[in-house]
Parts: C-alpha cells; sequence; structure tokens
C-alpha cells in the first residue's frame, strides 16, 4: 500500500487521474501476489530471509569428495585380499 501511495504523490503532478490509478495498481500488484507465496510452509518474509542468508550472507563452499561405498562395505570381508586394499 505504501508503494502505491508514493507512486501516487510521486506522479499526481505529471500523469492524469486514470493512468495514476492503474500505475498505482501495478506498483503495489507484486508487493500483494507475496501475501499469497508460501514455500515449505514459509512465508514471503521468511523466504526472504532465509535466502539473502543462505545465498549472500552465509554462502557454503561444497566440497566434492568420492567415496568408493562398494570397497567399504567389503573392507570387513573376505574378498579383501582380492580387491587389494591397503
Amino acid at each position: 500500500m505504501l508503494v502505491a501511495v508514493g507512486v501516487y504523490f510521486g506522479l499526481r503532478g505529471m500523469v492524469g487521474t486514470g493512468e495514476i490509478g492503474w500505475m498505482c495498481v501495478l506498483a503495489a500488484f507484486p508487493f500483494a501476489m507475496g501475501g499469497f507465496f508460501t514455500y515449505n510452509g514459509m512465508t514471503f518474509e521468511k523466504f526472504l530471509v532465509a535466502f539473502i542468508r543462505s545465498e549472500l550472507l552465509y554462502p557454503k563452499k561444497l566440497v566434492f569428495r568420492s567415496e568408493n561405498l562398494y570397497a567399504k562395505a567389503l573392507e570387513n570381508s573376505s574378498i579383501k585380499e582380492a580387491l587389494k586394499l591397503d
């Protein structure tokens, strides 16, 4: 609502009444749609804070480490000599 009020008072002298009404509606539309937004049970405000924290403030450096799960499963078996795991 504050966005629409700001648009109204900002453009009041430059644009006619009909056009300024549509500009106010279009300016307030994204904020109104935020009221219907949910993601994993979070409202738009909570999602925005979580996104900013995870992507901008505390980004994680992901390191790829491969594991041979088959060799780990056979570590304590009798086939260990055949695999030649040292």
